[in-house]
């Protein structure tokens, strides 16, 4: 049997490692990598399992800046935090020594009550806390000092010990390492928020007798920091608009640089040539010349022009898939799509076809993480695809957007496998002969666009395979 003295050592020591089993856990369960919010839950489980004040400084803009408070819990606790809270660690505290020297303090009894500093009224916080044991360690991920955490006990508890340095440096390490994981995480965020941010218009252009909706949503297997490759643009092409909507292989910076590269190649071409299976010829010839071994493109361009109240549309496709038709009637009718892939061969072929839209007529333009979203059967959408855009007749472009959006989702139970892009433009009603009859004043076309370049508009290998098969060419 173990004498009164090794019990309590020994009960203290597991303690000690249930403390950093569940400090870890918390870390580990992190799922939001939120700082503040990691600060918070550490600080409120150190003051919990060892009755005692935590205080938490940030390093902020190279100022050291106190963040969170808490008490072990009375009532007294929080307005006593908030108290504390105001006061800012000076270049005199322990705090600040430790922040700047990376060396861990242990003071079992604090002779000097303003070694954590004083309010503004010159009360010493120690005195404030009626404390005198205290423990400032780094927040260092072994590289970099984050910021300090302090914990203080009141006069007449157990004093800190040389186990509990140790204990609460161990701690103090694996705060660092949290913090450094959040701001790398959040960093990353950013710049794949700004780079898929280029991949897209801010916002769409209104175009006299068409309403415009669109829509992105990105998968939901990854990580959430992975820039995605699909894109669409709505651009001025000569006396009229041209559309285009596309997708590359792959994620990440080296995909969305490919993808911008295409997506601007496509808008300056369009600027000067209407006939989009031209454009997207020479914006593979770009591709090819910019970039020899670049990923895969596949893509779809429009050209829009009225004619009397009807709209007329020609597409143009490198290995999209045949995009999609919605009658005002609710008949929906498929393109071919097909056409060879941008970046893959010098001479490849673009399939082209002309539409018509009249009054509530719609054209629906998406990327294959549409169609490939899945159930948890394993089942595609691609099957519902027809009926779901089917059932959305006589709806605005918006509404639309916004109820095939949520089929996908609810198809896929919110598990993405690829990024879902989708664009809608629809005919107005009365809005379309208005447009009609004022061609000039509203920037659009009241004949026909010049021809590209001879031989080719043509359905090309790509188109003729993706339509005997069913499927639209996978990547």
């Amino acid at each position: 049997m173990l004498d009164p003295e090794t019990a309590r050592v020994v009960e203290a020591m597991s303690q000690r490692l249930d403390l950093v089993t569940a400090a870890t856990r918390l870390l580990l369960d992190n799922a939001t990598f939120s700082e503040a919010q990691t600060l918070r839950r550490c600080a409120r489980l150190l003051a919990s399992e060892l009755a005692a004040w935590v205080i938490v400084d940030v390093e902020r803009r190279q100022r050291l800046r106190r963040q969170v408070v808490i008490g072990p819990g009375d009532r007294e606790s929080a307005g006593l935090a908030r108290r504390v809270s105001a006061v800012q660690p000076r270049r005199a505290s322990l705090p600040r020594q430790v922040h700047q020297s990376g060396i861990a303090v242990h003071i079992p009894a604090a002779t000097d009550l303003t070694v954590l500093g004083t309010s503004k009224d010159g009360v010493p916080l120690l005195w404030m806390l009626e404390a005198t044991s205290v423990v400032c360690v780094p927040l260092s991920d072994g590289e970099r000092n984050y910021g300090v955490l302090t914990l203080v006990r009141k006069a007449g508890e157990q004093p800190f010990e040389v186990a509990d340095l140790g204990l609460i440096e161990e701690l103090g390490q694996q705060l660092g390492l949290a913090i450094r994981v959040d701001r790398m995480f959040r960093r990353r965020s950013e710049i794949a928020d700004s780079l898929q941010a280029s991949l897209l218009p801010a916002e769409l252009p209104e175009l006299p007798g068409v309403e415009l909706a669109a829509a992105y949503l990105a998968a939901t297997d990854e990580d959430g920091i992975e820039v995605g490759g699909d894109f669409y643009d709505v651009y001025r092409s000569p006396e009229g608009w041209g559309i285009a909507i596309g997708d590359v292989c792959g994620k990440g910076e080296e995909a969305a640089a490919v993808t911008a590269a295409a997506r601007h190649a496509i808008r300056v071409l369009a600027h000067w040539n209407p006939d989009p299976a031209d454009v997207l010829s020479r914006a593979n010839e770009v591709l090819q010349s910019e970039q020899p071994e670049a990923r895969f493109i596949t893509a779809c361009a429009g050209y829009l022009q009225w004619g009397g109240d009807r709209l007329r549309v020609r597409v143009a496709s490198a290995g999209h898939p045949g995009q999609l038709i919605l009658r005002a009637d609710g008949q929906v009718q498929a393109l071919h799509g097909g056409g060879m892939a941008l970046g893959l061969f010098p001479d490849a072929q673009m399939s082209s076809e002309e539409i018509e839209l009249g009054a509530g007529d719609a054209l629906y333009m998406f990327t294959d993480g549409v169609t490939e979203a899945r159930s948890p059967e394993m089942a595609y959408f691609e099957e519902k695809l027809t009926a779901a855009l089917g059932e959305q007749a006589g709806r605005s472009a918006a509404e639309i957007v916004a109820a095939m959006q949520s089929k996908v989702l609810e198809f896929s139970q919110n598990e993405l496998r690829d990024d879902v892009t989708m664009l809608v433009l629809r005919v107005g009603g009365a809005a379309a002969t208005t447009a009609a009859a004022g061609l000039e004043r509203a920037g659009w076309p009241a004949r026909r666009p010049r021809p590209g370049r001879p031989g080719r508009r043509t359905g090309g290998l790509g188109g003729s395979a993706a339509r005997r098969s069913g499927r639209p060419w996978r990547r």
